[in-house]
């Protein structure tokens, strides 16, 4: 295969595939209409009509990762980084490539179902800033009402994406061929995952609770190491992925503070795994009840 085979399809040309294939259609509009019904839709419910418990998971430590703006444009393509995945696998494998596109897609929406466990249950949120010079933020304040911290969507996103990309991969015999395009895929992830921390959408906390949840949702493509090998990923000196290098600006570099966040998000990771109840809810709703409340 070459270079440029190795390359992941445009939005847009993914999205056309999407459209002219109805088992992948019908797919992908369930699971808009699940992301619509479960979080933004019951958001803003819940925003006008309070009557659920909404927690602060705001840590003390978040201070030590600095508000960068700059971030944004990385923490906006969270959608896009797992729809071209979709295209790639249409598009470099198939009939085969597409029925796993079409999975792919079903266990996104299931992702949302499954976080959703939580949120109907204890809504939770976290101070960001109201920073208004960049429209993008205005956008992003305004069509999300921050009342689902816990668990990070957006992290679980980021992990389930690049734990199937590899489970795919593997099941198509392609696993040592594009073992560089894995390895860079996870990046994205990496990246991406530390900008919602960068723009503060999000708490190192709601990472914690983020990595415990997909630990309950799939153990078997996020295995026991898994959440360990992320984590001590983050903030660490790595290779920036060409197309988000212009905007990974100013990153947080002292080791002590890193190594801090680290030790916070996998010790409340391991504590919510030790709990161990057949519930996998009831640590998370444990721990959101022992933070203070906004009502």
């Amino acid at each position: 295969m070459s270079r440029k085979n190795k390359e992941f399809p445009s939005l847009g040309r993914t999205l056309l595939i999407i459209l002219l294939h109805p088992f992948l259609l019908i797919r992908g509009i369930r699971c808009i209409r699940t992301i619509f019904s479960r979080f933004f839709f019951f958001q803003f419910r819940s925003a006008l009509f309070p009557r659920l418990p909404v927690s602060q998971v705001d840590h003390d430590l978040d201070a030590r990762i600095p508000f960068n703006p700059r971030f944004i444009r990385i923490y906006l393509d969270f959608t896009a980084f797992w729809v071209r995945i979709v295209g790639f696998l249409c598009i470099h494998f198939g009939k085969p490539g597409r029925a796993l596109a079409a999975d792919f897609i079903v266990s996104i929406t299931d992702l949302y179902h499954f976080a959703f466990q939580i949120y109907r249950k204890n809504l939770s949120t976290t101070n960001r800033p109201n920073y208004k010079k960049n429209p993008h933020f205005w956008l992003i304040h305004t069509v999300d009402p921050h009342l689902m911290c816990i668990p990070s969507l957006h992290i679980m996103l980021m992990i389930h994406s690049y734990t199937a990309f590899n489970h795919h991969l593997h099941s198509l015999g392609e696993e040592e061929k594009l073992k560089q395009l894995a390895e860079k895929v996870f990046l994205g992830a990496v990246v991406i995952s530390e900008a919602v921390l960068y723009v503060k959408q999000h708490s190192i906390n709601c990472i914690a609770a983020a990595l415990y949840t997909m630990r309950c949702f799939d153990p078997a493509l996020f295995e026991a190491a898994d959440a360990e090998t992320f984590v001590n990923s983050l903030f660490s000196s790595k290779e920036i992925p060409p197309e988000y290098a212009p905007f990974y600006t100013d990153p947080l570099t002292d080791q002590k503070d890193i190594a801090e966040l680290h030790k916070q998000i996998l010790g409340l990771y391991k504590s919510l795994l030790d709990a161990k109840n057949e519930d996998w809810t009831v640590p998370i709703l444990d721990f959101l009840g022992t933070m203070p409340q906004t009502k």
